[in-house]
């Protein structure tokens, strides 16, 4: 008798465990993208940067000057186009499990709009830049 009573507390613990197990999820590789992508938009080198998967096994001289130049191509961009305004996902191939091909519409200041190819592959840290 007395274990029936806390049958509904328990299964309204397991419920509740499911729901905030299940809303914890990993994002879409088009919604990892466009995140990526968005680091650009704003500015920010060091967290497009840090979305590479193997970001964290590249040589420090080496990381400087692929900083240098995502820097010296968001001012081109900036000088030729007035900057990169956007991207939004609209297509995505899956080749296998575990890689990816994200195709992101960009548009630019100037309202121009080009379509670029993010390859992503899954890794344990989720989706990250190839």
């Amino acid at each position: 008798m007395r274990n029936s009573a806390h049958f509904p507390l328990l299964l309204a613990i397991a419920l509740l465990a499911v729901v905030l197990v299940s809303c914890r999820h990993e994002p879409t590789p088009r919604q990892a993208a466009e995140q990526f992508y968005g680091y650009l938009c704003k500015g920010d080198v060091d967290a497009y940067m840090q979305s590479m998967a193997d970001y964290d096994s590249l040589p420090a001289p080496y990381r400087s000057e692929l900083r240098d130049m995502f820097l010296q191509y968001l001012q081109r961009e900036q000088q030729l186009r007035q900057g990169i305004l956007s991207a939004q996902a609209v297509r995505d191939t899956l080749v296998s499990d575990r890689l990816c091909h994200v195709f992101l519409l960009v548009t630019y200041g100037d309202s121009t709009q080009e379509q670029v190819s993010l390859p992503l592959v899954l890794t344990d840290r989720g989706w990250r830049m190839k």
